[in-house]
C-alpha cells in the first residue's frame, strides 16, 4: 500500500507516535470517498464536512491539492481506471494536523440488499455527528451483526427512536412519502444530501415500533448509493429499486 503524508509518498503502513493522541486514543478524524476510476466523487462536500469537524472541536490542520494527491496515490497503487474507496484521514499530532491519503480497491455491488438486526448498546453524542476514529463503538457493532448473519445493524437512542446504521444513513418510505431520522445524533450523510435532490423527504422521529408503518427502507452513503433493506429486526420491507436507482446514480456517477 502506497499512501500521502507530510508531503511525500510512501510504501507500507501509517506509523503513529504512541506518545500522541492520535495512537493513545484514537484521536482523529477521517473521510471516506468513491473513485470512479478518474475521479473521487463529491470531494468538495467531503471535505466541506471534514474541515467542519476539525474546526468545531478546535484543531488545527493543514490542507493540501487532495484532487492532485488522491490521484497520484490512486495512480502510484495501480487503481487508475478501476473503483477504489479513498480515505483521508487527519491524525491528531502535534500542533497541527496533517492528512493522510490512502487508496484501496473498491468493488461496488450495485445488487446488494440490506437486512439489520437491531443494536442494542447506544452510543450518544454530539460526536456522532462526525466522522472520528474513536469508532470502536461502530466497529464492534457491525462485527457483532455480521457475527449473527446480518449486513448491518441498525442504531437507536435510549428510547428506541432510529438514527442510522453503523455504515450509512436511514430512509423509509411509507404512504406519506419518504422520511429521514430527525436526530442531532447521527451524521450528516452526503448521500442522503443528495437523495433530497430528486425525493421529497421529510425529517421524523421515527421508534423502531413504528417500523411496520412503513412499506420500503434504504441504507444510504458515499460507498453504495442507495440500496434496500428488506428487515430490520423482525419488521420486513418490500425492496424499491426504482427509487434506489434515481439516487446511486447521483452517488456513484452512474
Amino acid at each position: 500500500m502506497i499512501h500521502y503524508r507530510n508531503g511525500e509518498h510512501h510504501s507500507g503502513g501509517v506509523v503513529l507516535d504512541p506518545a500522541q493522541p492520535a495512537f493513545r486514543y484514537g484521536a482523529g478524524f477521517f473521510e471516506t470517498l468513491y473513485h470512479d476510476g478518474s475521479r473521487a466523487l463529491h470531494l468538495e462536500a467531503h471535505l466541506d464536512r471534514l474541515f467542519h469537524s476539525l474546526r468545531d472541536c478546535d484543531v488545527a490542520y493543514e490542507a493540501v491539492d487532495f484532487e492532485r494527491v488522491i490521484g497520484q496515490v490512486v495512480e502510484r497503487n495501480g487503481l487508475a481506471g478501476r473503483p477504489a474507496r479513498v480515505n483521508i484521514f487527519y491524525p491528531v499530532e502535534g500542533p497541527t494536523a496533517r492528512p493522510v491519503v490512502l487508496a484501496a480497491p473498491h468493488e461496488p455491488r450495485p445488487d446488494r440488499m440490506y437486512r439489520l438486526c437491531r443494536c442494542r448498546d447506544h452510543h450518544l453524542s454530539s460526536l456522532n455527528a462526525m466522522k472520528t476514529t474513536s469508532y470502536l463503538f461502530f466497529h464492534l457493532a457491525l462485527k457483532r451483526a455480521r457475527a449473527r448473519g446480518f449486513d448491518d445493524a441498525a442504531l437507536t437512542d435510549f428510547d428506541g427512536n432510529l438514527l442510522e446504521t453503523t455504515t450509512g444513513a436511514l430512509l423509509l418510505a411509507g404512504e406519506d412519502g419518504f422520511v429521514e431520522m430527525d436526530t442531532p445524533y447521527r451524521l450528516p450523510s452526503i448521500a442522503l444530501g443528495l437523495a433530497r435532490t430528486v425525493l421529497d423527504a421529510r425529517p421524523a422521529v421515527v421508534n423502531v415500533d413504528d417500523l411496520p408503518r412503513y412499506s420500503h427502507a434504504y441504507v444510504l452513503n458515499s460507498l453504495v448509493g442507495m440500496r434496500p433493506v428488506v428487515a430490520i429486526g423482525e419488521t420486513a420491507f418490500v425492496p424499491d429499486e426504482s427509487a434506489c436507482r434515481r439516487v446511486t446514480g447521483l452517488v456513484l456517477g452512474g
